[in-house]
């Protein structure tokens, strides 16, 4: 008997044997201390290598920082190495060696090598770990080689932290066979942490958070390794699993709605075989062990899960809520002209969450009211989709795009087939669709040389076609007519005090590029505020996605740029971009209407103010007449031919209880030349006036409107071309001021 004993042994002491080496071989894998190697080094003609030793670290630990440098041949500037060392690491100033210097606010180290005739320099540096960043454990020290103009740089990556520690482990003290549990751990000291774990039953689980079942009954001890770059910890506990039924459940959607298909997954254990049987609340009973289950009335039903085997039973309870989808509605024009904004309005009941647009162009908006600019004509459909918490409806039409005001402004880029959101402003109708540009990781917009007496203008300039070539990106052009737009919006939000791409006079930035004279496309506005160096304001706009689209607009050729420095301004320093397209046609002068908005509702004792937008200043004689139509009559209500401010013009209309009775109108504003003859024509926009029954009937004499003639030839609808027709004012001889060559004083 005790050689039969013996001999049953031999293979499990082979298996415990077998393993121990394979949980040795996998101790000896697991080294998450590899990837902080302390090395660091540039190539070329001068190479210079970092070694920081030991790349592993903790408090009170003394390190060395070697630093060798080759140059095989003499070189004409000599090069200046700066180490640049995280907070924890300090360096004594007593402890530096001939030629090495320290900037104790920066943390950093400058090297002079002597070796700049040729041969090779070395140089060590001792430095002590004085505290640990508990958040940031893995760290770099950088090199930095300057020659002249050119800069180069590496990184050594160290860890410096504290060793781990396992505080306690998250497992139940009892489950039941073949039940899945969570295993978690309590950890204290550095990361990255990785863990494996030894359940007690032969497996190795090298995940930080399994989940585990255990197929059979018995009393287990779970052990955790926990080890980080400085060292390993270990700690176990026992748990004890038994074969007696444990019944748990879970729900896809706990707020179905009403014939929605609902999947209850068991997560129960026990021995072998079990029963299971299912109560759905509402009388239908199933015995799968993962049924799925469709309620036929609202309601709330608790789901009763029974299971059962030799060794006894368990139960489990969940309550299910079930409700209706919303109810909705939508309403949308069924047309509408490209580039004219187009209203949507969503209503559902109480229980509506959430409003989802698709505009059928593969972009889509949240809320109930939204409006949306199409950039190409065709038919669309848009859908609108409730949500609530027990479904969802969808509701949806066609919708007309026809050829509009920005049919000719950018073909190339609007008719490109580019997809993508509103490249900066939503407030802009005018704004031009670009592709998105993804970043790997953030960018770093390093300073570069600049000669002497550049303007922080030029230096923008110069710091958007490094921040393109960095993108392997086609340099722009600058042009002056677009730098005159651009300075007149920094100029405009300093004086003002606002930020945004819409002017104090409500000019877009299309209409300021047609003010200043810029003949081609319209390809993007770029605005930043609060920087004072240009290479910060470049770095913001490429780390911003929808300022990334424009800097690294690939169909951009040409590029205006400003500053302006107002230290009496909220934000003191303004910069703007704006960005051309050299191959594109340019838009003609347009009015644009503002206010009243379309549809407004007003009553005929209140005033009105009438505002508009024409970019270009206009010529002697010219002047905007202002009609209303009505009943098949057109009046003209007023006349004006100066600017309130700039771009903007305004009519006040006060007495449209003398004026106008109650009804449905249509204005527009038409520019004009001595003649009478229409120039430039708006579109029509309807207001309706509301007779006020606060005030008796008018009887004073009403002021005489001007009858229009009855057959007059159609006025013409605006239709910009790539030129401008003769008789549209050209752009003034008198430019807008050069941009700013001032530095700010501090």
């Amino acid at each position: 008997m005790q050689k039969k004993r013996w001999l049953l042994a031999i293979p499990l002491l082979l298996l415990a044997g077998l393993a121990a080496l394979l949980w040795r071989q996998d101790s000896v894998a697991f080294d998450p201390a590899a990837a902080f190697s302390g090395q660091a080094q540039i190539t070329g003609p001068i190479s210079v290598d970092l070694t920081v030793f030991p790349p592993i670290a903790t408090a009170g630990d003394s390190l060395s920082l070697d630093l060798r440098l080759n140059a095989p041949t003499a070189v004409s500037d000599p090069p200046a190495i700066s180490i640049e060392l995280p907070a924890g690491l300090q360096v004594d100033p007593r402890d530096l060696p001939a030629g090495v210097t320290i900037n104790l606010q920066t943390n950093s180290l400058t090297w002079l090598p002597s070796a700049a005739a040729g041969g090779e320099a070395a140089v060590s540096v001792p430095a002590r770990v004085e505290t640990v960043d508990l958040q940031k454990s893995a760290q770099v020290v950088d090199i930095v080689l300057r020659q002249g103009e050119v800069e180069q740089r590496a990184s050594a990556p160290i860890w410096i932290g504290i060793e781990p520690q396992v505080t306690g482990i998250l497992a139940p003290p009892q489950v039941a066979v073949k039940q899945p549990f969570p295993l978690k751990v309590e950890l204290a000291g550095s990361g990255p942490f990785e863990l494996v774990w030894l359940p007690g039953d032969g497996r190795r689980i090298a995940v930080n958070e399994p989940e585990l079942a255990f197929p059979a009954p018995g009393i287990y001890e779970i052990t955790v390794e926990a080890r980080n770059p400085l060292g390993r910890a270990t700690r176990a506990q026992t748990i004890t699993v038994a074969p007696h039924p444990a019944a748990q459940f879970t729900v896809d959607d706990p707020m179905p709605g009403v014939g929605q298909p609902v999947a209850f997954t068991s997560r129960s254990g026990g021995q072998d075989p079990l029963d299971y049987t299912w109560d759905f609340g509402d009388g239908v009973m199933a015995n799968a062990a993962n049924p799925t289950h469709q309620y036929a009335a609202p309601g709330s039903y608790q789901v009763h899960l029974t299971v059962e085997n030799v060794y006894g039973r368990s139960e489990a309870f969940w309550t299910v809520l079930v409700g209706l989808p919303p109810e909705a509605q939508m309403t949308i024009a069924d047309s509408v002209s490209m580039g004219q904004p187009i209203a949507g309005l969503a209503q559902g009941d109480v229980t509506v969450l959430a409003y989802r647009w698709d505009m059928g162009d593969g972009r889509s908006l949240d809320g109930a009211e939204i409006s949306y600019i199409y950039r190409q004509t065709g038919d669309f459909y848009v859908s609108v989709t409730a949500v609530n918490e027990f479904g969802s409806a969808e509701l949806g039409q066609w919708v007309r795009v026809d050829p509009g005001v920005l049919a000719t402004y950018l073909p190339l880029i609007l008719n490109g087939g580019m997809n993508g959101e509103t490249a900066v402003s939503d407030e802009n109708p005018f704004e031009i669709a670009l592709d998105p540009v993804d970043l790997d990781e953030p960018f770093v917009m390093m300073p570069i040389s600049i000669p002497d007496g550049t303007s922080q203008a030029e230096e923008l300039f110069i710091y958007i076609n490094e921040a393109r070539r960095q993108f392997d990106l086609p340099p722009l052009a600058y042009v002056y007519e677009l730098s005159a737009a651009a300075q007149q919006h920094t100029d405009d939000m300093a004086q003002f005090q606002y930020t945004g791409h819409t002017g104090a006079d409500g000019s877009y930035p299309l209409e300021r590029l047609i003010r200043n004279g810029y003949a081609a496309g319209y390809a993007g506005e770029a605005t930043a505020w609060g920087f004072e160096n240009a290479y910060e304001a470049v770095e913001f706009w490429v780390n911003s996605p929808p300022h990334r689209r424009i800097i690294l607009n690939r169909y951009a050729t040409d590029v205006g740029v400003a500053f302006t420095v107002d230290f009496n301004a909220p934000n003191v320093w303004y910069w703007t971009a704006e960005f051309g397209n050299q191959f594109a046609a340019g838009a003609a002068p347009f009015i644009r209407l503002q206010e009243p908005e379309a549809g407004l509702e007003s009553l005929n004792s209140i005033p009105l103010q009438f505002s508009w937008n024409y970019p270009m200043p206009l010529a002697e004689g010219q002047r905007f007449m202002i009609y209303w139509r009505s009943d098949g009559r057109t009046q003209a209500v007023g006349t004006v031919s100066q600017p309130a401010l700039r771009s903007q013009y305004l009519l006040d209309a006060p007495d449209l209880y003398g004026l106008l009775k109650s009804g449905d109108f249509m204005w527009q504003v038409v520019l004009e030349d001595e003649a009478g003859n229409a120039l430039v024509v708006s579109e029509e926009r309807p207001l309706l006036i509301l007779h006020d029954d606060a005030i008796p009937t008018p009887t004073p004499t009403p002021t005489p409107l001007i009858p229009v003639t009855p057959s007059p030839t159609p006025l013409p609808t605006l239709m910009p071309t790539a030129v401008p027709p003769t008789e549209t004012p050209m752009p003034p001889t008198a430019v807008p001021p050069p941009v700013v060559t001032a530095t700010p004083n501090p």
